[in-house]
């Protein structure tokens, strides 16, 4: 029996297919179209065959949905997490 990924109610199908056709940048696109169709109730099979991301992919990107709701649909791949070199944190003391 296949299981159904479900989703929290953070937003309806259709602010997910707002968001979905509204993203510019090309991952965020993607995760907004996975979170869409797995709220119209397709099978994370049947999302795998039609984007060509992995049925675990679907269910890590419906996971970050879950845990941080539509704020976590950020890439992050460019964002810096380094913190200030420390002779910038001392000047600023």
């Amino acid at each position: 029996m296949t299981r159904r990924i479900r989703l929290e109610p953070h937003m309806a199908v259709d602010e997910l297919e707002r968001r979905y056709r509204a993203a510019k940048e090309p991952h965020e696109r993607s995760w907004w179209q996975i979170l869409w169709l797995l709220a119209k109730g397709q099978l994370a099979r049947e999302i795998a065959e039609s984007t060509g991301y992995s049925r675990y992919w679907i269910g890590q990107v419906a996971k970050r949905y879950d845990v941080e709701g539509p704020e976590g649909m950020v890439n992050r791949q460019h964002t810096h997490w380094r913190r200030a070199p420390l002779t910038l944190a001392r000047e600023a003391k």
